[in-house]
């Protein structure tokens, strides 16, 4: 999944300081833009969501983790799962190919 696209999954996550309630400013959008629809509780973003944040997490992934691809690939166990589709299909993908 393109860098750009996490970002925007990441930092539009919104969550219910009284009930814990999650929300996405553009797949899962809240009635009222800040309320919680489950309690009337205030929504906000957790630090580790902040744009920040997420870009830092993701130059480690890509100097740490995705090298690790290219061994996993040839030993045969790399399973790649597209993660720009609707969130069912992601999780789909990511079941079948754990049951593979």
């Amino acid at each position: 999944m393109p860098d750009a696209d996490l970002v925007k999954r990441v930092t539009g996550r919104r969550i219910c300081k009284a009930c814990g309630a999650t929300y996405h400013v553009i797949f899962n959008p809240p009635a009222v833009e800040g309320k919680c629809d489950k309690c009337g509780g205030t929504l906000y973003q957790r630090d580790d969501d902040k744009e920040a944040t997420v870009i830092k997490r993701l130059e480690a992934y890509h100097s740490q983790t995705a090298p690790l691809i290219e061994y996993y690939k040839h030993e045969g166990v790399y399973k790649e799962v597209d993660g720009t589709q609707h969130i069912d299909k992601v999780y789909a993908g990511i079941v079948a190919a754990v049951k593979d």
